[in-house]
């Protein structure tokens, strides 16, 4: 399930729309794309500062329109994301060039790992660095290639399999009902053989 896809399952929005649709689509979406940025940057003011608004801009009224214009509000919000953290981002990498020898390949999230981010989105934030969580959206919401996401990141290919590793760990590990907070069993993990 892509990111878009997610989204659009929470609005359920399939038809021509107006530019007041959108409008009102972009409040419904406002949610979604704050709940990104935040867990992206780690700051409330940072966060609404990266949500794009896309509002001012909504004058077609075609479906391809609008799955285009949510699609590049996500994209954007991100990348609004990535300036603020890019330095960081950057200084992680090589960390990740040095850490122990990947298992195997992880998939992109299913849907069920997904709500279960969404659900436990403080604890997966205060477990991973800025790194693992770039990469874990870009590679495990939004389906990129782990290639991809390294040319996105500006990092090595073994950086962003390495960080996606550590996010993708840290998800299978969540709690299907419980709170993570209050479940001593979730642990920081790392990838190990």
């Amino acid at each position: 399930m892509t990111l878009l896809t997610a989204l659009e399952k929470i609005i359920q929005r399939h038809r021509y729309t107006t530019p007041d649709d959108i409008r009102k689509t972009f409040g419904d979406y406002h949610n979604a794309l704050h709940w990104l940025a935040l867990f992206l940057v780690g700051d409330e003011e940072l966060a609404e500062a990266c949500v794009i608004d896309v509002c001012t801009i909504a004058t077609a009224d075609t479906p391809k329109f609008h799955e285009w214009l949510i699609d590049w509000a996500v994209r954007a919000t991100f990348r609004a994301a990535f300036q603020y953290k890019r330095f960081a981002v950057a200084e992680l990498a090589p960390g990740y060039e040095t850490e122990q020898p990947l298992h195997e390949e992880h998939p992109p999230l299913l849907g069920e790992q997904f709500r279960q981010l969404i659900r436990h989105s403080e604890h997966v934030h205060a477990r991973l660095d800025v790194l693992c969580r770039f990469v874990l959206v870009m590679r495990g919401i939004a389906k990129d290639s782990v290639d991809e996401v390294a040319a996105q990141l500006r990092i090595s290919r073994t950086a962003a399999e390495r960080a996606y590793c550590t996010g993708f760990d840290i998800v299978a590990q969540l709690p299907k009902k419980a709170s993570c907070a209050t479940d001593p069993e979730v642990k920081l993990i790392t990838c190990t053989d």
